[in-house]
């Protein structure tokens, strides 16, 4: 299951619903912070520090600072509101509810009680072609407030904040109700009244807003007629989690110092300082690569919630760009929910200078494959010894990786790929889709796409090394000149093809249909890709080579020296152990992704070793 999957949903389903959740988690801000994200993005978050947080204050042309009333500042509560409506919700007002509570000149609804006024909610609804309401969204604002309040609310909500850490036991489960007793009733009233059922109400919410999302997913058997039992819940950056690990979809930055900073609704030791610890409802490994993360000089504080540098990981314009990044990504669908992603969101000052990589900093030890995705400028992305995934997006994009078997997708723009070794060193073979296929010395494999460069290190004058470019054309590499032919191979069609390989080892790439693959007397790679082929390797150390949605796939003569390779498969991320996906049926092997399986012939077992799942 990808990291944002949702409860029954399927994939699909739940894209749609994160995509909904993220517009009114960030509409609930009214682009507060839009002043901070333009002035960090130009100037970051080292030398130019006080000028990103002057802009924060006043803005700018291309952005409004939290202080009000500067008339060549965009209006970003307006811009806010198109942004939302463009996504579908609208606003519903108080007199639509015949709600009789507190709320502004925005339609902003306020806290109910005394010691909650400062809590804010909004209340947006979707409707069909023909103007009849078919959903609800109940957005919960994080720690904040209006531009002209915004100090006295802000005090007001940081109370409540520690009020749920410290405070009277029960305190942040009952938050929501305490704060919108009566206007949940309203809205519960209103839904029934347009025929909805809990089903088509979506709860969402940043920072102290997730935690009211947790709190209400916790009163929704109890409260309000029961109606918002069966809601869809989804927190971002939320400090608590419900008691029901299955009810809400937590989502956060494992560096984001209030994200999961209690243990379900309790302060413990580890609140002050690391607390990356695993949640059951949330994410536990992704990773904001944001100036502050990068930096070795800030990384000297320690990490705390009570280091206010670190909240650069919480700020909602990290959340709504970059895990749209992660959702929109070529690999997203072999991510899990536990799976390492590092998203870049580096300023424009330091992401020329500065390789995006798996630093694994204030944080548990990382396992598994690693995601790294890339933004829509030109970022250095760096993977690992271990197996990654290297998703450049948008821009010129530079990649390097140390080894192991790896998926990397250099996106639109035109990118580079650093081999760091000589190019004699590297068996790179070319299919007939264009895909790159680049085999080490120690038998690591990566499969490369839209890279439009490779640069290899050759020797010079004896003790030296010089940087070469090699253009990436149709029939090898071409570099002053020369070319440099990709090697041996033969690739088939979207047809049932038959490839036969000769002696001297060649990479068979059968692509569409259902194809059969016979190897030589040679080392072969063999890759059947979708349809359901029959590969057999021959003599020599074979390799057969999985990825995707592959098909129901049968290998003969599989023996001791060869080896299996699964890279992008249903599930392979999140079970990486052989054992998750190997079944006995007679004399066969049969191994599973998904609906994707190999059927190893005659195979009685298999060595250590032999699989590898990427």
């Amino acid at each position: 299951m990808p990291v944002f999957d949702y409860k029954q949903l399927d994939s699909h389903a739940s894209a749609a619903l994160y995509k909904d959740a993220m517009a009114l988690a960030t509409y609930a801000y009214h682009g507060i912070d839009d002043g901070f994200a333009a002035g960090y993005q130009q100037y970051g978050f080292g030398l130019g520090l006080p000028a990103t947080l002057v802009k924060a204050l006043i803005g700018g042309t291309d952005s409004q600072g939290v202080v009000p009333g500067l008339p060549w500042n965009p209006d970003s509560e307006a811009q806010a509101l198109t942004k939302v409506q463009a996504a579908g919700w609208t606003p519903i007002s108080a007199a639509q509810l015949g709600y009789q509570g507190s709320t502004d000149a925005r339609g902003t609804f306020h806290g109910e009680k005394p010691g909650y006024e400062t809590a804010q909610v909004e209340v947006l609804g979707r409707y069909d072609d023909n103007g009849q309401l078919t959903g609800i969204g109940i957005a919960f604002r994080g720690t904040s407030g209006p531009r002209e309040n915004l100090l006295g609310d802000t005090l007001g909500d940081a109370i409540n904040d520690l009020l749920a850490a410290l405070g009277p036991a029960g305190y942040a489960r009952d938050y929501a109700g305490n704060a919108f007793d009566g206007l949940l009733g309203d809205v519960a009233a209103f839904a029934r009244a347009h025929g909805l059922t809990g089903a088509d109400i979506t709860v969402s919410g940043h920072s102290l807003g997730g935690l009211a999302v947790n709190s209400l997913a916790d009163l929704s058997g109890e409260r309000w007629g029961g109606l918002f039992e069966d809601a869809n819940y989804v927190a971002f950056a939320s400090p608590t989690q419900a008691a029901d690990a299955d009810k809400v979809l937590n989502i956060g930055y494992e560096n984001d110092p209030v994200f999961r900073v209690l243990d379900g609704t309790s302060v413990t030791w580890g609140t002050l300082g690391v607390h990356d610890g695993e949640k059951a409802s949330a994410t536990d490994n992704v990773v904001n690569f944001n100036d502050y993360y990068a930096s070795g000089a800030w990384n000297l504080l320690p990490f705390s919630i009570g280091n206010i540098a670190t909240w650069l990981s919480h700020l909602p314009t990290a959340y709504a760009d970059g895990l749209g990044r992660v959702l929109d990504s070529a690999f997203y669908p072999w991510t899990s929910r536990d799976s390492t992603v590092v998203v870049s969101n580096l300023s424009d000052a330091s992401r020329g200078s500065t390789w995006v990589e798996d630093l694994n900093r204030s944080a548990e030890p990382h396992t598994g494959s690693t995601f790294i995705i890339g933004s829509a400028h030109d970022d250095l992305i760096h993977g690992g010894r271990g197996n990654d995934y290297l998703d450049g997006g948008a821009g010129n994009d530079t990649f390097r990786d140390d080894g192991g078997f790896n998926l990397i997708d250099g996106g639109s723009g035109h990118d580079t790929l650093k081999l760091e070794q000589a190019l004699g060193r590297l068996n790179i073979a070319r299919d007939g889709e264009g895909t790159l296929y680049i085999r080490n010395a120690d038998g690591g494999i990566s499969q490369v796409r839209n890279v439009e460069t490779l640069v290899s290190k050759e020797s010079s004058l004896v003790f030296f090394s010089k940087e070469v470019s090699h253009t990436v054309g149709v029939d090898g590499l071409l570099s002053s000149g020369k070319l440099e032919a990709y090697t041996a191979s033969q690739s088939g069609g979207q047809g049932a093809d038959v490839l036969v390989a000769g002696n001297q080892g060649q990479w068979l790439f059968g692509l569409g249909g259902d194809d059969c693959l016979q190897g030589g007397k040679g080392n072969d790679v063999l890759v059947g890709g979708a349809g359901n082929d029959v590969l057999s390797g021959g003599a020599g150390s074979d390799t057969f080579l999985f990825s995707g949605v592959f098909g129901q796939d049968r290998v003969l003569d599989f023996g001791a020296q060869d080896r299996l390779v699964f890279m992008g498969v249903e599930g392979g991320t999140a079970m990486p152990d052989l054992r998750d996906h190997l079944t006995q049926v007679g004399n066969d092997l049969v191994l599973t992704f998904g609906q994707s399986s190999v059927t190893m012939v005659g195979v009685p077992g298999l060595l250590e070793g032999q699989v590898v799942i990427a």
